[in-house]
């Protein structure tokens, strides 16, 4: 487990990068493969962004939650602003802090299991 957790923070930014990268391009470069339902792709992309960056900082576990849901309604503001094919939206927001929430709680139960499993 410790050998997956040294990799988690170079794999929480690339994930960022990642996320970030898919929603600012316009919508028919996105891959048929990852096209299904939008709020799904909000809350799954995000709720593996919060269980990666808790693992990679688990120290600022708080920080990675509040950081996450201010990415996701910065990148909403930049679809809106930057994009023509893409519109920012107050829903997708949503979606995405729904996926920080249920990353965080897969988060603590990976840890308190991790906690209560001996060495």
């Amino acid at each position: 487990m410790k050998q997956i957790l040294r990799y988690m923070p170079q794999l929480f930014f690339i994930g960022l990068a990642l996320v970030t990268l898919l929603s600012l391009i316009p919508a028919t470069s996105v891959p048929q493969a990852v096209q299904f339902w939008d709020k799904a792709q909000h809350s799954l992309a995000f709720a593996a962004l919060s269980i990666t960056g808790m693992l990679a900082f688990p120290r600022r576990a708080g920080l990675v939650f509040v950081g996450l849901l201010a990415h996701g309604a910065f990148i909403e503001i930049l679809q809106e602003a930057l994009t023509t094919t893409r519109m920012g939206e107050i829903f997708d927001w949503l979606a995405d802090g729904t996926g920080v929430l249920a990353g965080a709680v897969v988060h603590r139960y990976i840890v308190s299991k991790a906690a209560a499993k001996p060495e």
